[in-house]
Formats: structure tokens, sequence, C-alpha cells
């Protein structure tokens, strides 16, 4: 099972950057997930928008976020 995994991954990584991103969001919905994890998803989510309307936590422009996770994926890649 491993090496169809493997060999999986790697024809994944031979796709398009638009082609991966379809695959996980077709990929995505056919998760089994747990109801209680779910219930635990939305408590947490609730709690931070809480926390972004009080001003308890400060928020980051899309545009750095996006900036950052590129620039954290490139030094993983060249390590």
């Amino acid at each position: 099972m491993i090496a169809t995994l493997d060999s999986l991954f790697d024809e994944a990584l031979s796709l398009s950057d638009d082609n991966r991103l379809q695959l996980i969001e077709r990929l995505i919905p056919t998760i089994q997930s747990e109801p209680s994890l779910e219930a635990d998803q939305i408590s947490e989510v609730n709690c931070r928008i809480t926390e972004v309307k009080t001003g308890t936590v400060k928020t980051i422009p899309g545009e750095q976020v996006f900036r950052e996770i590129e620039q954290a994926l490139a030094s993983r890649r060249n390590a």
C-alpha cells in the first residue's frame, strides 16, 4: 500500500498547482470526521471570531500570510 501511496504522491506532484489544488478540494470532502471534532472546530472558530472583534488579537493582511507561507514552503523545499 505504501508504494501505491508514494507513486500517487509522485504523480500528484507532477500536476500543475491549479490541478493539485483541485485534487485537494475533491479529496477533502471524502474524509470522514468525527462529529465531535466538527463541533470543536466550530467552537474554536467562534472563539477566534470573538477575539478578532474584541481586539484581543491582531489580524494580518492576507497578502502577508500567503507571502510568509510561500517563503516557509520554499525554505522546506531547499532544506
